[in-house]
């Protein structure tokens, strides 16, 4: 219960530094402000059950929302920093990755509630497809396109056909782009209200890929002798368009659309812009754009996935090194209060043989869904197979129990746990859950006695 008191400390903390004027933490907290919590999913009973009460019974304001975020695995299994089975950020950055291209991936794969995926390969193809092919070609034409023929976003300020707008903001742009543009904003809005991050980069990804169509569909360099007037109002819309991908894409892609900011003449940040710039016109004149993302290549990929399979062999070397050459005669003496003192209360064997203790195959295991540490197994204890739910999800490389024999309490009563039925126990040893196993080829469901 004291850890989320901090949230409160530490804004009344940050008040003390900076000055009421510059920010009340009573503002949020008991006035008109609005909290929104942001936390992993292995919390969530903490921050909307024990907590909000907290809140209420101080009159404190309670969250408006929380947000639960899910776990991030690698090529389909759970990162281990023990074993090194992990994309290390320095390693990231060190390989000359931008980190908007990260940032883009792991916000925009799945809802912001579940698991996220992460593999080179699959790496590769969204910053390619997407942010290579959609996002970075259309600005990188438009803007090319309008600075070599133009010096700039083209003078379009004078009437010229009937498809130019008529209100006074983003007048100058053709209807057809403006209501693009106008749906891609309340797109962006739904999206924030929904606290849906994937919806949000999709509104910017989808702008550019109807920009990318547009530019195509209306052929601007095969009007420029025939329909100079026309090609200067696709080439302005597309400008126009390329203002409101970087507004759209400043939360997901902050650095890179500062950088598309700049091209197109923009002072200032883009972070400072509200929805409303993306209609508003852009600068007249800017030079020639550099392209905003790399290709990654198939090579560059395979190089990846190499490194990181050294990386884990390497780790799996030095662990069984270590296991080899330490010598028990040479290891410090454990220092007893690290470990739990024998129980007084003592039980009959009677009471022992209660207990049906029984050897199990573990058939198959799977994460139970919104459960940090808990893992399914279904367990074959030789009468029957045994759905059990332990808690071994972040300590077990869970893809390699199938077949594994372990040691079950099978006359416990069933429980529920998540919304999943556990029948049994698995029993391990210690913090790391040590599954206790048999030294020989019991069969299971023979009886431990």
């Amino acid at each position: 219960m004291d850890a989320p008191i901090e949230y409160v400390s530490s804004t009344k903390q940050y008040t003390e530094r900076v000055g009421h004027e510059e920010f009340d933490w009573e503002r949020p907290w008991k006035g008109e402000g609005e909290i929104i919590h942001v936390i992993g999913r292995d919390i969530i009973q903490h921050h909307t059950v024990f907590w909000p009460s907290m809140l209420h019974g101080a009159d404190y304001n309670e969250p408006r929302a929380v947000m639960a975020s899910g776990f991030v695995n690698l090529d389909g299994a759970a990162f281990s920093t023990s074993r090194n089975r992990a994309v290390w950020a320095d390693d990231y950055l060190d390989e000359g990755f931008h980190p908007d291209l990260v940032r883009y991936y792991l916000t925009t794969t799945g809802g912001f509630q579940n698991d996220v995926d992460f593999s080179w390969e699959k790496f590769q193809e969204r910053v390619n497809g997407e942010l290579v092919g959609t996002l970075g070609n259309f600005a990188y034409r438009s803007l090319l396109f309008a600075a070599r023929n133009y010096d700039g976003a083209p003078d379009v300020s004078e009437p010229r056909s009937e498809a130019r707008g008529t209100s006074s903001h983003g007048a100058d742009t053709s209807e057809e782009v403006r209501e693009r543009i106008a749906e891609a904003t309340e797109e962006f809005q739904v999206a924030v209200r929904d606290y849906s991050l994937k919806d949000l980069g999709d509104a910017a990804l989808s702008l550019a890929g109807f920009g990318n169509e547009y530019i195509q569909r209306n052929e601007p360099w095969n009007l420029t002798g025939d329909d100079p007037e026309r090609a200067e109002q696709v080439i302005y819309d597309c400008v126009q368009l390329a203002k409101a991908v970087a507004v759209l894409s400043a939360p997901i892609l902050p650095d890179k659309a500062q950088t598309l900011w700049e091209q197109l003449g923009e002072s200032g940040s883009v972070h400072d812009a509200d929805l409303d710039a993306c209609l508003e016109s852009p600068p007249g004149a800017f030079g020639e754009p550099d392209e905003l993302f790399e290709q990654i290549e198939d090579e560059g990929v395979e190089e990846l996935n190499e490194t990181l399979q050294e990386s884990i062999e390497a780790a799996a070397e030095d662990e069984s090194d270590d296991e080899q050459e330490t010598d028990p005669e040479d290891e410090p003496m454990t220092d007893e209060s690290d470990i739990e003192p024998i129980a007084d209360d003592r039980i009959s064997f009677e009471d022992f043989q209660d207990l049906d203790v029984r050897v199990g195959r573990i058939e198959t295991v799977e994460g139970v869904e919104g459960a940090d540490d808990l893992a399914r197994l279904e367990v074959d204890i030789g009468v029957e197979t045994r759905q059990i739910v332990a808690g071994i999800k972040q300590l077990h490389d869970l893809d390699a129990l199938p077949g594994e024999k372990v040691v079950v309490v099978a006359n416990l009563e069933k429980a529920e746990l998540f919304g999943v039925e556990s029948n049994g126990m698995v029993l391990a040893a210690g913090e790391e859950a040590d599954l206790l196993t048999t030294h020989g080829d019991s069969e299971p469901g023979t009886k431990v006695r």
